[in-house]
């Protein structure tokens, strides 16, 4: 049963989602350039640091390629690029947008006529690029840089009001990702690690978090969330208060951006544009993030600098509580689902074991062993309660035969045999039910840690990625048909028989597709399932032979019927207020006696 709730739970959406896709009522989105005629030949500039390399474009002086250094974030030989958007000149990252599209107030005019201006590469070096603009009526300078912390980019933006009358300009900073439908489809038992959501983590407060299904098309009708209004169009998905960040954020890896400097405050603005044409080749979504800036009226000769810091990157817990000095709340990309507060619990211990034992695999065992202790007093009256009603099988068909004509007197007779051994079917699924969160949590920690991002542990080349030997998948089999075959047998044989077979089978086919690192996690689990299961048993029997036995046996039970009336056929009879000897009013009818 706890694995069938644990299937629903991670699982069940997947299965029972679906329905027809109606097209967002998206508008037309304003795509203006701002370029010389023909247009200026595209520069470049990278920025180099031990754990990137950006490369950024004169056209809207934003990110292009950002690639991660080092063998742990390579794929086919590549470094990974976080960057999905190279090719989209409106949809890369970092882009500074002072002509925002929900459009120009009554009476005011543009300080910057185009969404998207081709800047010329003034200056740069390995750590820095300097973008530069300038007409009649604006000059704009632009300048991104390394931080020196890993994975941060500086960006700082300077717009001059050059003519002789007041403009306005309304800013919007943003960042984008692009995922097929295949990429995020996943496989069966495992949600795609491309599964990506927007995020808006407020200064204070619970992170925003919103998928696909939050921008299907009846949703753009919520005016509370998606207002009209001088910096929103309508189908921005707006976030009250005062923004810590806007993300793009996915298993392992996510795009920051922070708001550090300007002359006035930012909300979060969130957007998922879907594109689909049928295909799944070329069906996919946009991912949007923005901070959007209300509009600023600029005198002549005045000037305004707004300044943003990015995070792009892996989420690595220690490289997240350090990002932009600690002091924007980066490791709330980091979502360890409901039972957060119990992950984080197991999250800290997991580090602090690496710190000391520098092999993740060990250290996923001996946070397993811990947890699994921790627990054991939460199994035991489970366990003893199996043990208990498998003493008492006999007595239990010897009383199925004797009432096999009254299936309520064999209830009430089963009942009473129950009372006089102190045994309660329910009385151990109470306990293990609590430790639920503990699992669930530790399940959501795994699933979460790109610390084990391509880390190899014995055969296994990478923790995140299920085993390509199966090898691990069958080991977990059969740990549980061992479990299952030394689990004290009670009840219906037929049902028994099928658990026996139905559950390692389950646990074989979930592993084919499930992270080798939740592998190692099961596999200890359950060899430490076996031996404490053994330890209680061989408890249990000591205690026993000391304690002379289970008691007396069904011989002494006896069913007697009270009541108004008799019920049709021999030996059947009802009332409406039946008493078990020595006990309180049942569900059943009739007595029990002993």
């Amino acid at each position: 049963m706890a694995a069938l709730a644990f299937l629903l739970f991670q699982f069940g959406p997947k299965f029972f989602g679906g329905g027809k896709i109606t097209a967002q009522p998206l508008r037309n989105e304003s795509r203006l350039v701002l370029s010389a005629n023909p247009r200026a030949p595209e520069q470049f500039c990278d920025v180099w640091t031990p754990e990137f390399r950006a490369q950024l474009t004169s056209r809207g002086a934003a990110v292009r390629h950002f690639e991660l250094m080092g063998s742990k974030y390579e794929k086919a030989g590549r470094p990974i690029d976080l960057s999905t958007t190279p090719d989209l000149d409106f949809n890369r990252q970092l882009r500074f947008d002072f002509h925002n599209s929900a459009g120009l107030p009554p009476g005011k005019e543009w300080n910057v006529d185009a969404d998207l201006v081709d800047w010329t590469l003034e200056s740069h070096d390995a750590k820095s690029c300097v973008f530069t603009y300038r007409d009649s009526k604006v000059e704009l300078r632009k300048t991104i840089s390394a931080t020196g912390r890993p994975y941060e980019l500086a960006a700082e933006a300077t717009i001059k009001n050059l003519s002789d009358h007041s403009l306005y300009h309304s800013l919007t900073v943003h960042s984008d990702a692009w995922h097929t439908a295949k990429e995020v489809k996943g496989s069966m038992f495992r949600q795609s690690p491309l599964v990506t959501r927007v995020e808006c983590v407020l200064a204070e407060g619970k992170p925003k978090r919103l998928g696909e299904a939050d921008f299907d098309a009846g949703k753009f009708s919520d005016a509370e969330h998606f207002p009209t209004t001088a910096i929103d169009p309508g189908d921005w998905y707006q976030v009250q208060g005062a923004p810590a960040f806007v993300a793009i954020s996915n298993a392992y890896f996510a795009h920051a951006i922070a708001p550090v400097q300007a002359p006035v405050a930012p909300v979060c603005q969130l957007l998922i544009e879907q594109h689909k044409v049928g295909d799944p080749e070329n069906d996919g979504s946009i991912y949007r993030t923005r901070l959007a800036y209300p509009g600023v009226d600029l005198a002549p000769a005045a000037s305004s600098t707004y300044s943003v810091l990015a995070y792009i990157g892996p989420k690595e817990r220690s490289v997240l509580a350090a990002a932009g000095g600690g002091n924007h709340r980066f490791s709330e990309l980091i979502d360890l689902g409901f039972f957060s507060i119990i992950a984080k619990v197991l999250v800290a211990f997991l580090l602090k074991v690496h710190s000391v034992i520098p092999n993740w695999g060990v250290a996923i065992i001996i946070l397993t062993v811990t947890a699994r202790t921790l627990l054991f007093p939460l199994t035991v009256p489970g366990i003893k309660g199996m043990i208990k009603m498998r003493e008492l099988k006999p007595e239990i068909d010897a009383l199925n035969e004797k009432f096999k004509d009254d299936a309520q007197a064999k209830g009430l007779a089963q009942m009473e045999l129950w009372r006089k051994h102190n045994v309660n079917p329910l009385k151990g699924c109470v306990p293990q039910m609590a430790s639920m969160p503990v699992w669930f949590a530790l399940y959501t920690t795994l699933q979460t840690a790109v610390e084990l991002y391509h880390i190899p542990f014995l055969w296994l080349p990478d923790l995140t990625s299920a085993d390509p030997l199966y090898i691990l998948p069958f080991i977990i089999g059969t740990t549980s048909f061992m479990q299952q075959r030394l689990m004290p047998q009670q009840g219906d044989p037929a049902q028994q028989k099928m658990m026996q077979y139905l559950m390692p089978a389950m646990f074989t086919v979930f592993m084919l597709f499930l992270p080798a690192g939740l592998g190692v996690y099961m596999f200890t689990n359950g060899v430490l399932g076996i031996l404490q299961q053994q330890a209680v048993e061989w408890h249990v029997r000591r205690s026993m032979k000391s304690g002379g036995g289970s008691g007396s046996g069904s011989g002494d039970i006896k069913v007697k019927v009270i009541g108004e009336s008799a019920r049709k056929g021999k030996g059947n009879s009802g009332s409406s207020s039946a008493k078990l000897a020595g006990v309180g009013p049942l569900l059943g009818k009739g007595k029990a006696e002993s």
